[in-house]
C-alpha cells in the first residue's frame, strides 16, 4: 500500500503494487528489521495496520503481558509505545515454542531481496559474533 512504502527507520524501499511472497517479506521483517515489510505483512493479515495492532494488544493480554502496549506494528512510535524484558521475554517463547522455523530466518546474517538486487543485513549484530545466536 502508499501507507507502507512511507515507512521511516530500516525498510527495504517497497512501491505500491509490487507483489512479493509472504516468505519474502517475513525475511526482510526478521533479517534486515524492514519496517515497510512489516506493515505489508499487517495489512495483508488484518486490512490495516491498526486492525492488526489492535489484533496485537489482544494477544498481548492473552499472554498477560502487564507491561506492554503497542501503537503500532514496527516499534517507530516512542510516546506510549512500550514493553518490559520480561514481556519480551515471554513473546519470544511463545512465538520459538509455537513458530519454532522462524529461527530460519533471525538466524540469518546476510541475504538479498528483490532477486539479489538489495541486501538484508541482520540488525542483530550477535548472529553474526556468536554462532548458535
Amino acid at each position: 500500500s502508499a501507507y507502507a512504502t512511507k515507512m521511516g527507520g530500516s525498510q527495504v524501499y517497497l512501491k505500491e503494487g509490487e507483489i512479493f511472497t509472504v516468505e519474502e517479506l517475513l525475511k526482510a521483517v526478521a533479517v534486515h528489521s524492514a519496517n515497510d515489510a512489516s506493515v505489508a505483512l499487517a495489512e495483508l493479515v488484518a486490512g490495516s495496520e491498526e486492525a492488526f495492532v489492535s489484533m496485537m494488544n489482544e494477544r498481548a493480554n492473552e499472554l498477560k503481558l502487564k507491561n506492554t502496549k503497542f501503537l503500532d506494528c514496527t516499534g517507530l512510535t516512542d510516546e506510549g509505545h512500550y514493553s518490559s524484558a520480561h514481556d519480551v521475554a515471554l513473546m519470544s517463547r511463545e512465538l520459538l515454542t509455537k513458530h519454532p522455523n522462524i529461527v530460519h530466518y533471525t538466524t540469518i546474517w546476510h541475504d538479498t531481496f528483490r532477486d539479489g538486487k538489495f541486501d538484508l543485513d541482520n540488525t542483530n549484530k550477535l548472529v553474526k559474533r556468536y554462532r548458535g545466536t
